[in-house]
Parts: structure tokens; C-alpha cells; sequence
């Protein structure tokens, strides 16, 4: 290992070709130093507008699926509608007989069920029917869009059949036919020929079943 030396020399001594005055001088070894690591810089921040920090990106919330069906809003009844209901009862009460009216695009073609309808005397359904005839179109429509679509454009027939429980054709035996057996067999054309009255409570019954078909007005 060599040491560090120290050489000191005086201006105008005995060396003349010397000149000027020397410092000391001190010799160290060298030491060995690893690289200092490279620093990055950081990116500048992104500003808005204003100036300000951006803020931070948030994550899209994710909805979970319903599952289910979804339940049915609950409308309560109007008073026309409990009104009409009630005379609806009260004729049924004194003897009066359903019949179940139904509307369909003119020509052979599926009978779909408005509703029921209640009348003292059995002859006059037809000109009931008839009579009401505006409200219980605008409720077929309302029920059955398709009807005011090609090829039936609106131009639609009523039919009508008592009703009676027992001759009603279940499911299970519609589905044992296959296909062959109509559950509309029974239901009557209403035609123009049967619009006379023979009811002597007209008025009242007409009112009546209008206020029956008021939700669909």
C-alpha cells in the first residue's frame, strides 16, 4: 500500500529555476463510487381550465338485474266504476241475466272478450249492444290495439252469448281437441237488423254499461 506524500517547497530558496511557491499538496487514493441512479421526473399534473387538479376518474357503477316480474301498480277504483259495479250487482240480484260481449275484425275471424254485461230482460241485449256501441269499440280498441292495424283497420263486429258456467269449455279441454274444438262456437253475430228494442228500462241499462266501460274511455 503506498502512503499519501507531502511536498512543501519554499519561494527563493537554494532552487533558483524554481519559481512561485508550492502548496501543499495532499494525494489521496482514489475511492471507488457506484453511479448515482438516474432520478425521473414526475409528470405534471393535468389541469383543468381554472387551473385546478383534475379530479379522479370514477368507476361506472354497475346495476344489478331485477329478478322477477315486476308487480302489478294497484289502481283503486273510481266512483263510476263502483257505481256501475253496483248497479251491476243489483240487476244481477233481481233476476237479471249476464251476457259476455265480444269484438272482432269483420269476418270469420277470433272473437275477443270487453267485458260482461247485465240486462233485466233477456230480448234486449241486441239493442243494447247497439246502443253502446261507441264505448264498447273505443274499449276493444283499447284492449286490442292490433284491430285498428292492417288488415282490419278499425273496422270491426260484435258478437254476444249468455253466459252460463257450465257449458263454459275449460282449458284442459280446449287443449285435449287439438285445435279441433272453437270455445267461441257458441258466441252470435250481432248484425244491423238487430238493432230494435224491445226494453222498456233502456235508458238506464245503456248508461249502465257505458259507466261500466269508463276506464277504457
Amino acid at each position: 500500500m503506498m502512503r499519501a506524500s507531502t511536498v512543501a517547497v519554499r519561494a527563493g530558496g537554494e532552487n533558483d529555476g524554481e519559481a512561485g511557491a508550492m502548496d501543499k499538496a495532499t494525494m489521496m487514493p482514489a475511492a471507488s463510487a457506484a453511479p448515482a441512479p438516474a432520478m425521473q421526473a414526475a409528470p405534471a399534473p393535468e389541469l383543468t381550465k381554472k387551473g385546478k387538479p383534475m379530479p379522479k376518474a370514477q368507476k361506472p357503477k354497475r346495476r344489478k338485474a331485477k329478478t322477477g316480474a315486476p308487480e302489478p301498480v294497484k289502481v283503486a277504483p273510481t266512483k263510476a266504476e263502483i257505481e256501475a259495479e253496483e248497479k251491476f250487482d243489483a240487476i244481477v240480484a233481481e233476476g237479471g241475466a249476464i251476457f259476455e260481449v265480444f269484438i272482432r275484425a269483420r269476418g270469420p275471424n277470433q272473437w275477443f272478450p270487453v267485458g260482461p254485461m247485465a240486462v233485466k230482460n233477456p230480448r234486449s241485449i241486441k239493442s243494447e249492444i247497439w246502443a253502446a256501441e261507441e264505448p264498447l269499440k273505443r274499449a276493444g280498441f283499447r284492449m286490442y290495439p292490433k284491430l285498428l292495424a292492417f288488415p282490419a283497420n278499425g273496422k270491426v263486429e260484435y258478437g254476444y252469448r249468455e253466459r252460463d258456467e257450465s257449458k263454459k269449455m275449460t282449458e284442459e279441454e280446449i287443449r285435449a281437441g287439438g285445435g279441433t274444438k272453437n270455445p267461441f262456437e257458441d258466441v252470435i253475430l250481432l248484425t244491423k237488423d238487430d238493432g230494435v228494442s224491445t226494453s222498456t228500462d233502456e235508458g238506464s241499462l245503456i248508461d249502465k254499461f257505458k259507466k261500466m266501460l269508463n276506464p277504457y274511455d
